[in-house]
């Protein structure tokens, strides 16, 4: 199965050499403090296995696939080079360099769907290009994270799947089972993809049957060899996922009690925000709105967003015309025949996606990261579309000039490259935490009490035992005066009081009505409020902030980001305050 041949398309090298840059560059934005929480506990898991000796990560909240890849990968690279990269420093740079080799082979796949799809050349350059140019997927490919290998095994399951149904084979049937089970064991949300890769295996494929067609030969009663095909393709499919599911995460088989309470910990998260501190801010947050948010501002930007919104509106005016050229009722029957099966299973595979996901309780950011691919898809689909218009045209008695479709397609590139720049500037300077640390041992003398607010990442982030500490439980419920008492006694004992991240401010400040939320926070709101008024007896004396900024010259532009979701700033760019008792 060829997915990709480099001598035919010297484009989309271009556009693999881009994104490359753009995802290794500020590689080491943290300088190997491990800012980012759940990169900093793979590697801790990671850390721990060693082939063949030691396998098991004790740890299920996750699968273990991209552990074991990852040290894997540690341990190789040390048997043939000598090095000594396989530890807990060392895993960091090998497993975001793994991110981005992830998200380098989405950026092929997606190029390959789109031909699969349209069998344009150009939509597939245009979506590559706007996958490798969009920030969260460059964001995240700087992390060592499982959302960039559940990315790479999802957007390779629809390319199978679209594959499969081009002509089906036994052989395919075995590659969709060994990548859904990579799936699985990354993550086990994958599971919500079994009925579209079931229905894709259950109805008789082919490149011109309609999915109504389909439907209708799979409940046909006489078709008996085709229900002993049936059961030969899922027999199939079902065996070769779950041997590989026991290949990739053996222990969850082993240690199925601790497997099941640590994946129900993690479903009860998702449909309820006030287990953890750190999903308060989830609360009372609208479904499926707040990730289209994130994403049209942040994820994507406005630029590629109005790109993909234009792409869709435009194939479903295409779709719609086709309709109305069409009967579209057969004795009674709606026939769905203007729809290939291909857009149907793409449709259906995201949308199922987006439908479960988007509803959840706690909204991360990056658990929509496996939709970029299906949004860009489309940005191509829309941009390709508009240049297209702009072409030259055949004429017999003049040679059209292809300037404007190529003005069009420069101006495309030049505004999609705009909205992206000032975001990597984030890692062109040191990251705010390192700064903070920098400017407290270097500005507040030895001696000094620092109140830190508590699930947070501590600022300073090495102390050579010149300051102490107290810190201030913020989450802690109830909200009332025995717990101010004791946090008013810190303060008074506090010379600064150091605000590491907008971690718990934000959220605590919004729960304040206690009769609307389930948890609330009154007295802490106020006490922000007053913090932030003036009104404590501390004083703002500095302020880190990394915002995405443009500069030209004396002219710049900052894009300020603090109404993202906190995900977004919070691991490479927080913003941090420090605060002096006057």
């Amino acid at each position: 199965m060829t997915i990709f041949n480099l001598q035919k398309h010297t484009f989309l090298l271009f556009i693999l050499l881009l994104a490359l840059f753009l995802r290794l560059y500020g590689i080491n934005w943290d300088a190997g403090y491990h800012f980012h929480p759940d990169e900093r506990m793979l590697i801790m898991v990671t850390d721990k296995i060693q082939f063949f000796t030691q396998l098991n990560p004790d740890f299920f909240n996750y699968g273990s696939l991209p552990v074991y890849i990852l040290a894997a990968t540690g341990q190789i690279i040390d048997a043939l080079f000598g090095t000594r990269l396989d530890t807990y420093d060392g895993l960091l740079y090998i497993g975001r360099t793994l991110s981005t080799i992830n998200d380098l082979f989405v950026i092929i796949l997606i190029y390959n769907i789109c031909r699969l799809l349209f069998n344009k050349k150009a939509i597939g350059l245009w979506s590559a290009f706007f996958y490798a140019v969009s920030f969260f997927p460059i964001q995240n490919s700087h992390f060592f994270i499982v959302d960039t290998f559940l990315n790479l095994y999802l957007t390779f399951l629809v390319y199978l799947l679209l594959k499969y149904q081009a002509g089906p084979s036994y052989r395919k049937i075995v590659i969709v089972g060994l990548v859904f089970a990579a799936a699985l064991t990354t993550k086990v949300t994958s599971i919500i993809f079994l009925p579209v890769i079931l229905l894709a295996l259950l109805t008789p494929a082919g490149p011109r049957s309609n999915m109504w067609r389909k439907i209708k030969l799979l409940l046909h009663k006489e078709k008996l060899s085709s229900l002993s095909a049936i059961v030969k393709r899922v027999s199939l499919f079902v065996l070769t996922t779950g041997i590989f599911c026991f290949l990739f995460m053996p222990y969850a088989f082993f240690e199925y009690d601790r497997f099941l309470k640590d994946i129900s910990l993690q479903i009860q998260m998702n449909s309820n925000p006030y287990i953890f501190p750190y999903t308060l801010q989830y609360v009372g947050t609208l479904p499926y709105l707040y990730y289209l948010k994130n994403i049209f501002l942040w994820g994507l930007g406005p630029v590629i967003s109005i790109f993909c919104a234009t792409g869709i509106l435009i194939f479903l005016t295409s779709r719609f015309r086709q309709i109305k050229s069409e009967s579209l009722y057969r004795i009674g029957k709606l026939s769905i025949s203007f729809l290939s099966s291909k857009y149907v299973l793409l449709i259906l595979f995201y949308l199922i996606y987006f439908v479960v996901i988007g509803r959840s309780a706690v909204k991360f950011m990056r658990y929509m990261l496996p939709l970029y691919p299906f949004l860009t898809l489309w940005a191509g689909f829309g941009a390709a579309s508009i240049v297209n218009l702009y072409k030259p045209k055949k004429h017999i008695f003049s040679q059209p000039s292809p300037i404007p479709a190529m003005i069009i397609a420069a101006s495309f590139v030049g505004f999609t490259f705009l909205w992206t720049l000032p975001f990597i500037q984030i890692y062109s300077i040191k990251s705010t935490r390192i700064r903070a640390t920098e400017w407290i041992n270097h500005t507040i003398p030895a001696g000094s009490t620092l109140a830190v607010e508590h699930w947070d990442d501590r600022v300073p982030i090495h102390d050579p035992g010149k300051y102490q500490y107290e810190e201030m439980t913020l989450y802690d419920i109830p909200d009332n005066d025995f717990k101010w008492d004791t946090l008013h006694q810190k303060l008074d004992r506090s010379d600064y009081i150091i605000i590491a991240s907008n971690r718990l401010y934000i959220p605590l400040q919004r729960l304040q009505e206690c009769g609307e939320h389930g948890r609330c926070y009154p007295m802490t709101a106020e006490y922000y409020d007053k913090l932030f008024n003036g009104e404590l007896g501390f004083v703002k004396v500095a302020e880190f902030t990394s915002y995405p900024q443009l500069r030209l010259g004396d002219w710049s532009v900052k894009i300020i980001d603090d109404q993202a979701d906190e995900s977004f700033t919070v691991y490479d760019h927080p913003k941090i305050m420090i605060f002096k008792k006057l």
